[in-house]
Parts: C-alpha cells; sequence; structure tokens
C-alpha cells in the first residue's frame, strides 16, 4: 500500500539528502533514491483513494500514517538541495549503464568471432568429400565450434537482457527533474495535513 510505504520511502530520501549535504552533486544510488521514489509516489489521486478506503477500514491506523508523512515531509522541504539541483541526470544514468553495455558488447564481439570461426569451417566442409577422413575430422571440429558459438551466444543474450533490465530499472533517473520532488513534497504536505485535520474533525464530531 502507497500509504504504508511512502512515509519509510521519503524517509530514506530524507536521509539521503542530508548525507549529501556539502557534495557538489549526487551519486548514482543517491539519485536513484530520489526519482525511484518520485516514480513510485507521483500518482497523488491513487494516494488520497486509498486513503479514503483506510479511513473506514481503520481511520486511527491512517491518522497515524498521515502524521508520520507529514513529518517526513516538513523535514523534506526545508533542506539543502544543492547537490540535488546541480546533478546532471541524464550523464549519471548513462554513465551507470557504460559497464552493462561493455560486457554485452564484449560477449557479442567474442560471439561474432566464434560464428566467423565455424562459418569458415563449414564453407571449407562443402568442398570436401563426404567419405574422406579430412572431411570427417573437420565435421567434428565444426560441431565443436557450433557449440562454442551457441554458449557465446547465450552469454551475450543474457547480458544484453541484464542490461535492458537494470536501463528499465533505472530509467527514472533519466527522466528526473529536481522541481518534480519538490512539488510532489509539497502536494503530500497538503494531503497529509487534510487527512489528519478531517480525522480529527471525525473524532471530535464536527461536520
Amino acid at each position: 500500500m502507497m500509504m504504508t510505504d511512502i512515509s519509510k520511502r521519503l524517509q530514506e530520501v530524507n536521509d539521503t539528502l542530508t548525507a549529501s549535504c556539502g557534495q557538489k552533486d549526487l551519486s548514482f544510488d543517491e539519485a536513484l533514491c530520489l526519482s525511484l521514489f518520485y516514480r513510485d509516489f507521483k500518482d497523488t489521486n491513487a494516494l488520497v483513494e486509498e486513503a479514503e478506503s483506510l479511513a473506514g477500514q481503520d481511520a486511527a491506523r491512517l491518522h497515524g500514517l498521515a502524521l508520520s508523512l507529514l513529518s517526513e515531509t516538513g523535514r523534506y522541504l526545508p533542506l539543502d538541495k544543492s547537490a540535488v539541483s546541480d546533478t546532471d541526470y541524464e550523464t549519471l544514468f548513462e554513465s551507470h549503464l557504460k559497464p552493462f553495455e561493455g560486457r554485452f558488447n564484449e560477449a557479442k564481439a567474442v560471439a561474432a568471432r566464434l560464428w566467423r570461426e565455424y562459418s569458415d569451417k563449414g564453407n571449407r566442409l562443402d568442398y570436401l568429400p563426404t567419405d574422406s577422413d579430412e572431411y570427417k575430422s573437420l565435421d567434428a571440429e565444426c560441431d565443436k565450434a557450433k557449440e562454442e558459438y551457441d554458449r557465446a551466444h547465450a552469454a551475450a543474450d543474457l547480458l544484453y537482457k541484464e542490461w535492458m533490465r537494470e536501463r528499465d530499472r533505472c530509467f527514472c533517473v533519466w527522466c528526473f527533474k529536481p522541481v518534480f520532488m519538490d512539488v510532489l513534497a509539497s502536494r503530500l504536505k497538503g494531503i497529509a495535513e487534510s487527512i489528519v485535520n478531517d480525522l480529527e474533525r471525525m473524532k471530535e464530531g464536527k461536520p
């Protein structure tokens, strides 16, 4: 549930920002912490709907969750965000993915070389008499070369999938803009205040 997780996640953001004070910019992991929070909680309409549902089930729990969110948003807003503003998120994203791309390209090059070796052997095989000793020897070499290529191709395919998974996981860093987070925190603070006020009025029997 968003209401259950949001305060803990925002606390992690706040701890990250506190630790980054005095830094020129954010590290990749620090930027990922902020951008994942924005990605996961930017739909404030869904958060409000969840809060309305929880109000009818467990108002006391909702009250506690809203107070916690109010506390964390209040902590976030005045924090020094110089490092956040000075970070180049697109470059950070691309730099993080470089090793993944490099490992894939190396494996792809190995697979391509093995394919050429296998193809060369296969082409030579076409010109040999099928009953000759040279054909039988080269045919066995072809089978071994094909097995080596298949293993290398499979390894390259796994590295490509790993690269794409990591790209998808952290693409939010590339998209992130600091102002988005500030606007979201302000909205969350307003939502938390409204929830607390509404629940306290209900508790006092006020309309």
